[in-house]
């Protein structure tokens, strides 16, 4: 197939967060198997350009869009001008506004003007604000279902902080419309776990017809050295700016770690992530740690006696969790956590406890048994391998895309 894949970040295997790691997977497998053409838009990130220049050494047909901050002051006065427009002179949520970026559109154009693809893989409900041609069949992969929520009042907030606050609520009562818009735009969608499948048919049921679940990927690192291992080290990484990985972060520290101190007196909470805010460098002090922005995860990872996801909120992919799992490390985290890796692929690799007694007494057997982690990270790199390689993942991608060339009377479901 000639596949073209529109993707919101440029696909790295040392991105920060979830997203790039996903992309890259993808990118890999498919590539393997079909002909894959990319549009992107390289942003202000570091190593997005490099990334962007490694990945068309490798052959890869990339095009990018500059989505960088305008060197001139007067471009940057009418980026932002054309941003605030975008969000106050419509109904898209910001991030959506964030990556309408128009050289996207201008590449779209231009490449499917030039040649025929088979189908379009539009990665997260951010891509789908581009035109594409009727004919070709549009496969978009939803990231994450927003679902609609009360307020979050948040008491004790500083006035400076209002106007932010007030913007965050705004804007996010503005996703329940815009998915199901973009998700009406596509023949076939894509959730990583029932979940979200589940979420996208309760916001459309019209659309339910079309959602097929497909656990994602991740290239696995090489496995970790045991050597490395600090004992009594328990592990969380995260992108703090996501509210999910915050309240894990508070829930570890106030109630889980402090559990199992009492079982394993010396073990230690590492919290490692990206712009952490001052409710989880707070945390730091008395067993817990907080490094902020590393650049590297994998000497924390090497270093972890057990890895530990404790989420309960959000949705979406749980990236922490497989490329712990492949990096061959023992891990504890909540069904929720687990949600992707529980369909149908077998008995699981990893503890799976919901309450803060129970996550603590399972990381406290761990931490006390180094014989047990080491055979459970073990099992966790080869289920990894076994099921969400690049090459699993493309084979199941195949099929879908493969299901949406197909006359919409004659689907599956």
């Amino acid at each position: 197939m000639k596949i073209l894949l529109v993707a919101p970040m440029v696909p790295r295997a040392d991105g920060p967060g979830a997203i790039p790691l996903l992309l890259h997977s993808q990118l890999i497998g498919l590539r393997q198997r079909h002909e894959v053409t990319l549009v992107t838009a390289v942003g202000d990130e570091p190593g997005e350009a490099e990334a962007v220049s490694a990945l068309r050494a490798d052959g890869v047909d990339a095009h990018v869009a500059d989505r960088r901050r305008p060197a001139q002051r007067r471009e940057r006065r009418r980026r932002r001008l054309r941003l605030a427009r975008g969000w106050l002179g419509g109904s898209r949520p910001w991030r959506t506004v964030w990556f309408a970026e128009p050289g996207i559109q201008r590449e779209i154009d231009r490449l499917t003007a030039a040649q025929r693809f088979d189908v379009a893989a539009v990665e997260d409900s951010s891509m789908a604000v581009y035109r594409f041609p009727a004919e070709l069949p549009k496969v978009l992969t939803e990231h994450e279902v927003r679902r609609p929520r009360p307020i979050e009042w948040r008491p004790g907030l500083r006035p400076a902080a209002w106007g932010g606050w007030a913007f965050g609520e705004l804007d996010w009562r503005r996703w329940p419309r815009f998915q199901r818009e973009a998700w009406a735009r596509c023949d076939l969608l894509q959730a990583f776990a029932g979940r979200d499948a589940e979420a996208i048919g309760e916001l459309a049921p019209e659309l339910a017809a079309r959602v097929r679940v497909n656990p994602f990927g991740l290239a696995a690192p090489p496995p970790v050295d045991p050597a490395g291992e600090e004992p009594g080290t328990v592990l969380f990484v995260g992108n703090f700016t996501h509210p999910p990985n915050r309240d894990a972060a508070r829930w570890l520290a106030g109630e889980i770690m402090p559990a199992v101190r009492e079982r394993v007196p010396n073990s230690r909470l590492r919290l490692v992530g990206s712009s952490p805010p001052p409710e989880v460098c707070g945390l730091a002090g008395d067993g817990v740690e907080v490094i902020a922005d590393a650049p590297s995860v994998r000497p924390h990872l090497e270093a972890a006696s057990v890895v530990i996801a404790p989420v309960r909120i959000g949705g979406g992919m749980r990236m922490k969790v497989l490329h712990a799992l492949a990096s061959g490390k023992a891990v504890v985290t909540t069904t929720r956590g687990a949600e992707g890796y529980t369909e149908g692929q077998g008995p699981l690799p990893f503890f799976v406890a919901d309450g803060a007694a129970e996550i603590a007494q399972a990381t406290a057997k761990l931490l006390a048994d180094v014989g047990r982690r080491r055979a459970l990270g073990e099992r966790a790199r080869e289920f990894a391998l076994a099921h969400h390689s690049p090459a699993a993942w493309a084979g199941r991608l195949e099929a879908v895309y493969a299901e949406a060339r197909e006359p919409r009377g004659s689907r599956h479901g």
